[in-house]
Formats: C-alpha cells, structure tokens, sequence
C-alpha cells in the first residue's frame, strides 16, 4: 500500500552544525566518516502517512519503526529559523488528543507536510472531536 505523503529530514538542520564542524577538521580521516555517517542517517529517516495512521522509520544500524493513528488532529504549526527558512526545512509540531510520540523535526518542506495534516483535519467529523475535547 503506498503513502499518501511522505516526508523526510534535513541534512543541514539535522546535522548542519556537526558537518561543519566535521569539515573544518577534514584533515582527520575520522570526520570524513562521521559526515557520511550523518548524511546516510538523515537519508533513512522516513515519515509515511496513510489515512489512518503514520509511521515513522529510521536508523542505519539501529533501525526503528513507529506507529501512531492519525485520528483526532487538533492543530498543526510551524516553527522555522532563519536557515530553515533558507534551506527549506522546519520543525512541524501536531497538536493530537493523546500522545504524539513521532519526530517532526527537521522535516524538510514543512508547509506541505502541514497543509496534508491540515487537509486531514477538515476531513474529520467536527461533531466527533466536539464530544472529545468535552470529555
């Protein structure tokens, strides 16, 4: 089953300060490969979301997966610094009832990932998440 939207991480907010760092000190072999290291880590990083649920899968030795529904999206914001701004990435934080335990930092082209999130929520039953947040 393919995802409706995926979403991935940002080389450069995730790890932009390390491969600087790493660069400047390119003259030892060991940052050479912890740049690559961090580069094949933010590639494997993978947000796929379906219509009821998002899982979440990264890792290069140690890999994980994670699962969460995507039943009853309150809200969805944005938060972008200047180099996210420049470089197209920010972090997206999801307002959910219950616990949301899947990293949305760092992903690069927020504003599609949120306006798919915000697509979600108008398809919600209005009536349905009334008698939620009541409760």
């Amino acid at each position: 089953m393919e995802p409706n939207f995926v979403a991935n991480k940002s080389i450069w907010s995730e790890y932009g300060g390390r491969i600087t760092l790493c660069v400047l000190l390119c003259w030892l072999i060991v940052p050479i490969f912890l740049i690559i290291y961090m580069i094949i880590k933010a590639k494997r990083f993978r947000l796929e979301f379906y219509d009821q649920r998002v899982v979440m899968r990264s890792g290069v030795f140690n890999t994980e997966e994670k699962q969460a529904l995507l039943t009853n999206i309150i809200g969805v914001r944005i938060s972008r610094s200047l180099g996210g701004n420049l470089f197209n990435y920010g972090d997206v934080f999801v307002d959910i009832v219950g616990h949301w335990n899947i990293d949305t930092t760092a992903i690069k082209y927020p504003k599609q990932l949120k306006a798919f999130l915000e697509s979600l929520i108008t398809k919600q039953n209005p009536a349905g998440m009334q008698q939620i947040i009541v409760n």
